[in-house]
């Protein structure tokens, strides 16, 4: 007899991309309970545009990157349906034609003096600011419901920062692994 745990049903998925020295983009995607616990993690190995692609894609590059190529496969990647994803990076929300869940940006203290795309709409929840591209205005309803189930203290910012650590621990690990 399998016993269901309801800190399941609402699944969260935090993704984000950190840019290294080299320029490269790793993108890291942490799928957490209704009280912020870990359920998967995933990252991708460094991604970086030749010329060739900087010249073709032009202004699109960061959302062709950041939404189709990185977001994408991490989501390919996840065993368990999320109800929703949460990321801290506008270029992301190009992702949102090829899934079906809803997808929210994070206005964070990292993000909070960019530019975003005039497409964005706004609403907050909490203390948190989130924002969809026009067409998926709908998502914002789909998420009212699902926070209104979250443990109440979950920190909308706060899962951000245990990806940004993840990867930069696991690119540590990764150059110990070709030193040795």
């Amino acid at each position: 007899m399998k016993i269901s745990n309801p800190m399941d049903k609402n699944r969260l998925g935090f993704l984000t991309i950190a840019t290294d020295s080299s320029q490269s983009r790793i993108g890291g995607l942490l799928l957490v309970n209704a009280s912020g616990r870990p359920l998967e993690f995933h990252c991708t190995a460094a991604v970086k545009p030749n010329r060739a692609q900087e010249i073709l894609y032009g202004p699109t590059l960061g959302e062709y990157l950041c939404g189709e190529q990185i977001g994408m496969a991490l989501c390919d990647a996840i065993k368990q349906n999320p109800s929703m994803v949460l990321t801290d990076i506008p270029e992301v929300l190009s992702l949102r034609p090829l899934v079906e869940f809803p997808l929210l940006l994070v206005v964070t203290e990292k993000n909070k003096l960019q530019k975003f795309p005039s497409e964005l709409v706004q609403s907050g929840y909490g203390e948190s600011t989130v924002c969809v591209r026009k067409p998926y205005e709908k998502d914002f309803s789909a998420a009212e419901v699902i926070f209104d189930q979250l443990a109440v203290n979950l920190d909308l910012d706060e899962p951000f920062g245990r990806i940004d650590e993840a990867i930069s621990e696991a690119q540590g690990g990764m150059r110990k692994q070709q030193v040795a």
